[in-house]
């Protein structure tokens, strides 16, 4: 449950004594944690729903362990002692199955960052390697003039071989239809 001010924090921090000392409650917990609890609907349902809770544990029994117990416990005890104790694999394998793992976060958020950044670098690598614009090459402006004369002066050879190709078929169709 969510307390908004101050005052429900400081009755949050004197619940367990309410709850379980109830008898000494009254003299432990300051009389303004109990005006609070008067005055806040929240903290007074928490507090009684945490009662309720109580209650419901109170009649509850613990279980009597059976008589071979603690023989059953020596037993396990010492066979655990006498057993070999285990590789580092089985010792690392333990560790990582059953362990928090909390000391190993920050290195494993280490090697994963350092991973991500040079898999981006080197897709980056890849990508701007693969696709590189080619160099422009600057040509003067007398170049690109004599290049143009060239490509015209070919044009006109074209045209003029293909005009004497047609006047070599015309003169072929008049002398045809003259015979």
């Amino acid at each position: 449950m969510r307390f908004g001010n101050k005052r429900c924090e400081q009755f949050q921090s004197f619940l367990p004594e309410m709850i379980l000392d109830s008898n000494d409650a009254q003299a432990n917990v300051p009389a303004d944690v109990w005006q609070h609890l008067v005055e806040c609907s929240p903290c007074r349902t928490n507090l009684q729903e945490l009662q309720a809770t109580m209650q419901l544990l109170d009649p509850w029994q613990v279980p009597e362990p059976s008589a071979y117990f603690d023989t059953r416990m020596a037993a396990r005890l010492r066979e655990e002692k006498n057993s070999p104790a285990p590789g580092w694999m089985e010792r690392l394998r333990t560790r990582l199955l059953f362990d928090s793992n909390l000391q190993l976060r920050p290195a494993m958020t280490a090697a994963f960052a350092l991973l991500l950044i040079v898999g981006a670098g080197s897709y980056e690598g890849f990508v701007s390697f693969n696709h590189t614009q080619p160099a422009r090459v600057t040509v003067s402006a007398t170049v690109t003039d004599l290049e143009r004369l060239d490509s015209n002066e070919k044009t006109l050879q074209q045209l003029a071989a293909f005009d004497d190709s047609d006047a070599s078929v015309g003169q072929n169709s008049q002398s045809s239809t003259s015979n």
